[in-house]
């Protein structure tokens, strides 16, 4: 009997340093972690493009991320500025250890400001592209967290109405 109970503890002790790990991650904490990989840097033909002021909101019913970001355009010296939304889904690529959002669809870009002369054709061909895909876009940069917290690999990612929910 002794013998049957000390193989129950040890195979429970065993059983769960075997399973899975979950954190979630708020909407908050998650544009939180943004911010330390933003404002992000760009060339794009005579342009220096820059990313900043990430905010998310995860869909939990459609399993998809929204992205809204402040874009800033220079081109000699001269400024458009506009605020751009994108939605697609979520996934952990391994090899580069970066949370990414895949299959993004642009799904508005408004203009708050532009002094760039000439800009009218390319402005149009943003706005042409609402609602197409567009290529993936990286979010967050897990080596850094590995520094802190070595082997963290995530498992799988799902978006629940609380947040990312996280499998380690």
């Amino acid at each position: 009997m002794l013998r049957n109970l000390g193989l129950v503890i040890l195979l429970a002790f065993f059983c769960t340093r075997l399973q899975a790990f979950n954190i979630t991650l708020s909407e908050t904490q998650f544009n939180s972690m943004l911010q330390a990989g933003f404002p992000v840097r760009q060339q794009y033909q005579d342009f220096v493009i820059t990313f900043s002021n990430p905010n998310t909101a995860f869909m939990g019913k459609t399993q998809s991320v929204m992205l809204k970001t402040l874009i800033t355009a220079v081109k000699d010296g001269q400024t458009l500025r506009a605020i751009a939304s994108v939605e697609g889904g979520v996934n952990y690529n391994k090899n580069l250890q970066q949370i990414e959002i895949i299959k993004p669809r642009l799904l508005s870009f408004n203009i708050l400001d532009n002094s760039i002369a000439q800009s009218e054709q390319a402005i149009e061909m943003v706005k042409q592209a609402v609602g197409q895909q567009m290529p993936m876009i990286f979010l967050v940069d897990l080596q850094q967290l590995n520094q802190l917290f070595p082997g963290l690999q995530p498992k799988d990612l799902v978006i629940t109405e609380q947040g990312l929910l996280i499998t380690l």
